[in-house]
């Protein structure tokens, strides 16, 4: 979970540094927001995953996906006007569970933070897209610090190519979204949030 966050860290930069120059570039304000309630949240599941079995949340996260899935796929493009559906208060909560997941189980948190700002602050995919990079930039940080701090510092030789791989797909997604159609993106990724739930319950049945 330490090298994934790792890993995150560097994705994520390479994404957000070509985003600054995409047709649907990041929304600060909205990235400034979440980012000050998730990337601490991140080091609550830090700690969190000495206390607590993974089965449970990996669980809850994957029925999480599901169930954002379809509202994700059916959200409208900022230029159709998506409008605010949850009130902030409840956005910044859900920001939190999503930062001590990404803690938790070593992953930036994307597939929740992309329909957060879809359904929270009316944002396009696209732009969600661009936004949840940032974000994740700053949570990988944080919990890639938190879990080096309790003595996981030891990170895998195998690691260096796998940034190398990250760093150049992230820069590659990000330049190829500008190409695909709004709709086309968010029936994507609304079909990538159902195989990773999938994915998860399969694993945490013993079926993979």
């Amino acid at each position: 979970m330490a090298a994934s966050l790792v890993l995150v860290v560097f994705s994520s930069l390479s994404g957000t540094l070509r985003n600054i120059r995409s047709e649907n570039r990041i929304n600060w304000r909205v990235t400034a927001i979440l980012s000050a309630v998730v990337a601490p949240a991140a080091l609550a599941g830090v700690f969190a995953s000495y206390y607590f079995g993974k089965t449970v949340v990996e669980v809850a996260f994957a029925l999480l996906l599901l169930a954002l899935a379809y509202p994700t796929a059916r959200g409208r493009s900022e230029r159709e006007g998506g409008g605010s559906r949850i009130p902030l208060p409840l956005v910044l909560l859900a920001g939190v569970a999503i930062g001590v997941l990404a803690g938790l189980l070593g992953v930036g948190g994307g597939a929740l933070l992309v329909p957060l700002m879809v359904l929270g602050f009316g944002s396009s995919t696209k732009t969600a897209a661009s936004n949840s990079l940032a974000i994740i930039f700053f949570t990988g940080i944080v919990g890639a610090v938190g879990y080096v701090a309790t003595g996981y510092g030891y990170l895998s030789i195998s690691l260096p190519p796998l940034i190398v791989g990250a760093l150049i797909g992230a820069w590659v997604g990000a330049f190829a979204r500008n190409f695909i159609p709004e709709k086309v993106v968010r029936w994507g990724f609304a079909v990538l949030t159902v195989v990773v739930a999938l994915r998860i319950l399969a694993g945490t049945t013993g079926m993979f």
